[in-house]
């Protein structure tokens, strides 16, 4: 990798491409530290203030380096846009033969397993909801990415996307039938051909995470790995190395369930009936802070009037499930994977009650429409 100064110069490849370019000293300095610590396989932390062009101070190192480098940002708006004009612009300016990928995490494509199932189901709980499948189903038959950013006819926070996604529980793997459709698995095949690939904090947490659980990975290996806004860094990795149970997530379960029945399963009602039991469970236990959003300890929860029933009834209701599940399980591979993650619920939930599991702290976060169960280790950096 030459020295990075040439390429600010006011005679060099980013003036001459991009109009109005004026390198600045600190971003000059900036780009030879990190291209000194690519090449010396080093850690770097560098703090730039407001303008100083941080951006082009990372990416050109990155691009001239002739390594794989995985550019990590704290949010999903920086990362489309590093992706689809930061990016471009510099490899453009640079002319190098680079290739680049987008990669996020799963929840960001369309599932058309998930999109399928719950279109058929038709169990929506608005006209507005309804009306934004039916754009997304339309979107995901034109689509070469399935990334829902693209879908600019459905706001990003419909309720309809969690219909048409899927997470890491509810995903079935090289089990899916639609797995030769996966939008999730073409963007992680792109990016293990790509020389750059760019990601964000949450998804290369869950790479990290996965790894440590033996299950595989996300991302691929690299010479290079550059955090920008590497602040949100600690906030981000307690949420991984924790855990939580969410309101949102106990509806998901319900709702996947129920499509699994009425696919597998139709003549057993109890399971349905469970369902909806469970669905009223976490409801309820949203509704003992009405409308307000808030962030609490544990035990000031504990002190709201209701919470520590409703708490116990969500585990109750999971309990119930759990038992019916296990007589239907066998019926179906979906049906068999929401009886795992009831029981991996169950343990969840069971955790986050029991005073006896040390070094967590236990918090509850409360939102417009959810309500989450936190337990986040004391010391990130001990994992």
């Amino acid at each position: 990798m030459s020295d990075p100064s040439s390429i600010f110069a006011p005679d060099g490849p980013l003036a001459a491409a991009i109009p109005g370019f004026c390198a600045r000293p600190q971003q000059i300095e900036m780009a030879q530290r990190i291209a000194e610590a690519i090449r010396g396989n080093r850690v770097l932390v560098a703090e730039a203030g407001t303008g100083t062009g941080k951006t082009f101070a990372y990416l050109v190192p990155a691009l001239m380096s002739g390594g794989k480098v995985i550019v990590s940002t704290g949010t999903k708006t920086l990362q489309d846009q590093l992706f689809n004009r930061d990016l471009p612009t510099v490899r453009a300016a640079l002319k190098v033969p680079v290739s680049i990928a987008l990669l996020k995490g799963r929840a960001n494509y369309v599932c058309p397993y998930h999109l399928e199932r719950n279109e058929r189901d038709g169990r929506f709980l608005t006209p507005q909801d309804a009306a934004d499948m039916r754009a997304i189903a339309r979107f995901a038959r034109t689509t070469h990415t399935g990334d829902k950013a693209e879908c600019t006819d459905v706001r990003e926070d419909s309720m309809a996307w969690i219909a048409a996604t899927s997470t890491r529980d509810n995903c079935l793997g090289q089990d899916c039938p639609n797995v030769k459709e996966c939008f999730v698995m073409q963007a992680r095949r792109n990016a293990m051909d790509a020389d750059v690939v760019v990601v964000n904090h949450h998804l290369f947490f869950a790479d990290v995470m996965l790894r440590d659980e033996g299950m595989g990975e996300l991302l691929p290996a690299c010479n290079a790995v550059i955090f920008d806004e590497a602040h949100q860094l600690p906030e981000t990795a307690s949420l991984f190395f924790g855990e939580s149970v969410s309101t949102a997530q106990v509806l998901e379960l319900a709702r996947d369930t129920r499509s699994e029945a009425v696919a597998g399963a139709r003549d057993c009602v109890a399971l349905i009936d469970e369902t909806r039991a469970l669905e009223k469970a976490a409801r309820d236990l949203r509704l003992v802070f009405g409308t307000e959003s808030a962030r609490l300890a544990a035990a000031q929860a504990a002190d709201r009037q209701g919470f520590n029933d409703m708490v116990a009834g969500l585990g109750a209701a999971l309990d119930s499930m759990q038992a019916v599940l296990d007589t239907q399980a066998e019926r179906s591979e979906g049906l068999a994977n929401c009886l795992r993650r009831t029981e991996e619920m169950v343990e969840r939930l069971t955790r986050w009650g029991n005073p006896e599991v040390k070094d967590l702290i236990r918090w509850v976060e409360v939102f417009a429409q959810s309500l989450a169960l936190n337990a986040t280790p004391l010391h990130v950096s001990d994992v």
